[in-house]
């Protein structure tokens, strides 16, 4: 029962800070507004807000919506991916700043997880 309590926070702050990246992403906000390829920014942006509704989907019921979880914890750490490798090749200090959150949503997801299952 902790961990499904844990889960639902940690889903609402998916859901919280996807809104505010998709936010960014869409109307090119901020470094955003500084890319090359707006189109994909704004599909990207379309694409992590959808994270975030299913993010409060998986809020309101976990177990019915355990398949979002799973969405969420691939989307997350093929993210990390992209970025620990610029961070290799590139050294980018931004890239670092959205690493680490990034980790550490991945292991609170996996962590966490196992409460979506039936009890």
């Amino acid at each position: 029962m902790i961990r499904r309590q844990a889960l639902i926070c940690v889903e609402v702050v998916y859901a919280l800070l996807s809104v505010a990246a998709a936010i960014a992403l869409v109307f090119t906000l901020g470094p955003v507004a500084n890319a090359t390829n707006q189109t994909s920014v704004r599909i990207l942006g379309a694409a992590v807000l959808s994270l975030g509704v299913g993010a409060l989907a998986v809020a309101r019921d976990p177990i019915g919506n355990r398949s979002m979880l799973h969405v969420q914890i691939i989307f997350t750490t093929l993210s990390a991916l992209a970025l620990a490798r610029k961070f290799l090749l590139e050294h980018s200090e931004r890239a670092e700043l959205l690493l680490i959150p990034l980790i550490a949503l991945v292991v609170l997801l996996l962590v966490l997880s196992p409460a979506t299952r039936p009890d």
